[in-house]
């Protein structure tokens, strides 16, 4: 099986964390630098950032969550949604950054 490249794989996990029950807002998790890039070259990137090292993957989703719901588990089903969008790659690391806790509208 070939393995899907990083920069097909971002946008997959974008699709299935913004899936995710509990999930109220995703942010960046790619560098500073690689966001100001885009910025002024007009380029839109994905919101994950897949990293491929020598014999590993590493991705990280950044979320906000509302302050009703179990941050702890929400984050732990994005973990899970993040690892499914992908080629089942064993090796892979996730990393859920919770960044915001979002009040509820009133």
């Amino acid at each position: 099986m070939t393995r899907i490249t990083a920069a097909e794989l971002a946008p997959r996990i974008d699709l299935a964390v913004t899936a995710v029950e509990g999930v109220r807002e995703c942010y960046s998790a790619r560098p500073v630098v690689a966001r100001a890039f885009e910025h002024v070259t007009d380029v839109e990137g994905s919101l994950s950032a897949v990293d491929d090292v020598p014999g590993a993957r590493a991705i990280t989703v950044c979320i906000g969550v509302s302050a009703q719901d179990d941050s702890a588990a929400v984050a732990a089903a994005v973990a899970a949604a993040a690892r499914g969008a992908g080629d089942d790659d064993e090796t892979a690391t996730v990393r859920v950054r919770v960044a915001r806790l979002v009040a509820p509208a009133t």
